[in-house]
């Protein structure tokens, strides 16, 4: 006897189809949130632009290139470079000292300086090309070595020149070092959640950039909406992480929410989190947050069931199959009314309901006599229109 499998032994029943095919099987994220960005990234600093704008807060320093208009008694334009004692000459005032001060700064004082040499000129000073500096990048990162980069950049820009972090590598504890002092600690989840930082402390040349390895993780599957394993830091509850996660769908159920735990150097263990059915927001929050995690865990979010608990189903020889709202006192001329809801010639004495009955949902079938059942729907339409013609006195009636 040869046994052949079914994928699914309901396919002739649509009801019991959509009970037994549940959620795709789970596949938990082979990648770090983040990593990705790295990808097709320009990380060349030889095609990063050097003519960008910049602002009056901008510190002039040596390699600056800076354009000098001049008007009033005088019109002109000069090209001056800072030099490496961070001055720039000025004709007829001599060399003046630029490095260190904002741009704002440099032009005032430029300004007032060639006022004492020409009467009523007026001056604006813009930066026509930035100076490069040089920092160090090391640690965890696909490409460490010195990279010279505009001066205008952040530990980020220096990160991406770098062509990102390795995947042993942290993402929310970069170091930015000046000497031994440290000058900042940059979370990249600022940028990657919520767009770029404009606090970042500039580099600076000899700065360094230091990537210390992976901290502690947690990974976040199911029904959420960037499924991804995330770095933590400081994060410590569960509403934390799923925050990281972009929320729960609205598909999810707060039924159940599983934790796979590793208790460090001696076991693997699981935890269920079944939040109150009541709908209160505020108390799955309390929850939520009272619900700690560790380095290691493995959140899923589990979907709602796929099926639908109030729907009938038409098939066969119908001009309209599929599936229907169910309403309570239902009838069966609700879904088929007359003949005009059949295809051509069909079969006039058989037609069945497959019913699934509470509580295994085991099916059982009733047949009745379809022309009997559209004659009644009929008759009932037909009585219906009477006792309404009846109630109202209008002249126009159905005959008989």
């Amino acid at each position: 006897m040869k046994m052949t499998h079914r994928a699914n032994p309901y396919a002739d029943i649509p009801s019991l189809y959509d009970m037994y095919v549940q959620a795709s099987v789970r596949q938990k994220p082979t990648e770090r949130f983040g990593l990705d960005v790295f990808r097709n990234t320009a990380n060349d600093p030889e095609e990063l632009p050097m003519d960008l704008p910049v602002g009056p807060d901008y510190v002039v320093g040596p390699g600056d290139s800076l354009e000098i208009d001049l008007w009033g008694c005088v019109s002109e334009r000069l090209f001056r470079t800072v030099d490496r004692e961070g001055r720039v000459s000025l004709p007829e005032a001599g060399p003046l000292l630029v490095s260190g001060r904002n741009l704002g700064d440099v032009q005032q004082a430029v300004q007032q300086v060639l006022r004492s040499q020409f009467r009523d000129v007026s001056a604006d000073v813009s930066v026509s090309r930035l100076r490069t500096v040089r920092v160090y990048v090391v640690g965890d990162v696909t490409q460490p070595g010195a990279y010279d980069i505009s001066s205008l950049s952040t530990p980020l820009n220096a990160l991406f020149a770098a062509g990102g972090i390795t995947p042993r590598g942290s993402l929310r504890t970069l170091k930015h070092l000046r000497g031994k002092q440290l000058v900042e600690e940059v979370d990249a989840y600022d940028l990657l959640l919520h767009g770029v930082r404009s606090d970042l402390h500039r580099l600076e040349n000899g700065d360094t950039l230091l990537v210390p390895p992976l901290g502690s993780q947690v990974t976040v599957d199911g029904m959420v909406r960037r499924p991804a394993i995330y770095e933590l830091n400081g994060e410590r509850s569960l509403a934390e992480v799923l925050e990281l996660a972009g929320g729960i769908l609205p598909t999810a159920t707060l039924r159940h929410i599983e934790v796979q735990r590793v208790e460090a150097h001696e076991k693997r263990t699981m935890l269920a989190l079944n939040l109150s059915p009541s709908g209160d927001s505020d108390d799955a929050k309390k929850q939520l947050d009272s619900f700690a995690i560790h380095d290691g865990d493995e959140v899923h979010i589990f979907p709602i069931a796929p099926y639908n608990d109030d729907a009938i189903y038409v098939q066969g020889h119908v001009l309209r199959p599929g599936r229907y709202s169910y309403k309570p006192e239902m009838k069966l001329s609700d879904l088929i009314a007359s003949y005009r809801d059949l295809l051509p010639e069909p079969a006039p004495h058989y037609a069945e309901i497959v019913r699934l009955n509470a509580p295994d949902f085991r099916p059982s079938v009733e047949s009745f006599d379809l022309s009997a059942a559209l004659a009644v729907a009929r008759e009932s339409t037909w009585a219906a229109a009477h006792a309404r013609y009846a109630a109202d006195p209008t002249p126009d009636r159905p005959d008989g």
